[in-house]
């Protein structure tokens, strides 16, 4: 499983675990396309040096493919099914954190 051993080589803090879904949601929207560190930290509002430890593991991981200082995502079945089943289970939980907050919020107002 090349995902999971990316993310291993990555701190587990939540700004990381949030910074890798959007990476993954943005290199798998435009698969084929080279984006160097700097280009993707601009157009997902991170930064750089974060993006730059994210797209390096992810390439280490086998997940994307590295061409000198740039990275491009390019489709692999077994690859795809894994950050596809990374990307719903993180939007799942992100989705619940929400719901609680939410009810929070609700329950005891804004402060």
């Amino acid at each position: 499983m090349s995902l999971d051993r990316a993310l291993k080589g990555l701190p587990g803090d939540r700004a990381t675990e949030n910074a890798v879904r959007d990476i993954l949601q943005f290199m798998t929207s435009h698969v084929g396309r080279r984006f160097t560190a700097d280009e993707a930290a601009g157009r997902l509002s991170r930064s750089e040096h974060l993006v730059e430890v994210i797209l390096s593991s992810l390439a280490t991981g086998y997940v994307l493919k590295a061409d000198g200082d740039a990275y491009r995502y390019e489709r692999d079945t077994a690859v795809e099914l894994e950050v596809q089943r990374y990307l719903r289970k993180s939007g799942q939980h992100s989705q619940l954190a929400q719901d609680n907050l939410a009810k929070f919020r609700g329950r005891y107002g804004y402060r």
